[in-house]
């Protein structure tokens, strides 16, 4: 009897070594991610928000966003900040979808809902589309940041009712720490 248990644990262990030989070798991080990579370090950013729907009040802001990536394939964020709104913090997610052939964008901040959306990267401008839901209406948003230099980028959101009127939103410059 313990020969067959010894005997049939021989061949299992046969085929999971070959099992282990056939898959395929782990994809590795390439280009998209490559991309993501540039928004690795801590960040200084300024701007100022537009009166809307979003920041009824609109003013200056300041903040900080550290941002390193995870395993090599996703950017992970933590931001703070204040002005008009009050204090903030945030924690966001930027990722490439291989299968959309899309960078994608998950955030949740102090405030009561999560933002996604999706982006386009052309030359050095990146532009991000999603929508949120705000005092119960349905917000399109587009956000659009250009790559100044390894060190700045300027950014601006802009915000529609109807996803054909748009209106201001926010505008600032991002400048990375010790630079």
């Amino acid at each position: 009897m313990n020969r067959v248990r010894v005997g049939a644990a021989a061949v299992l262990l046969s085929f999971v070594a070959i099992a282990a030989h056939a898959q395929p070798p782990a994809d590795k991080p390439g280009a998209e991610q490559k991309n993501l990579s540039r928004f690795v370090g801590t960040w200084k950013m300024e701007g100022t928000l537009e009166p809307s729907p979003f920041a009824p009040k609109g003013g200056k802001f300041t903040g900080t966003e550290t941002c390193s990536m995870f395993e090599g394939w996703h950017l992970v964020c933590e931001s703070s900040g204040s002005g008009a709104m009050g204090n903030m913090k945030s924690r966001m997610i930027m990722s490439y979808d291989r299968t959309e052939k899309t960078y994608r964008y998950f955030a949740v901040s102090s405030m009561p809902d999560a933002e996604r959306a999706t982006g386009t990267l052309s030359g050095n401008t990146w532009t991000w589309t999603g929508s949120m839901e705000q005092a119960g209406q349905k917000i399109q948003t587009r956000f659009t940041l250009v790559e100044k230099s390894p060190t700045v980028h300027t950014f601006s959101m802009e915000m529609s009712m109807d996803g054909t009127k748009w209106m201001p939103a926010m505008k600032g410059t991002s400048t990375k720490a010790g630079s």
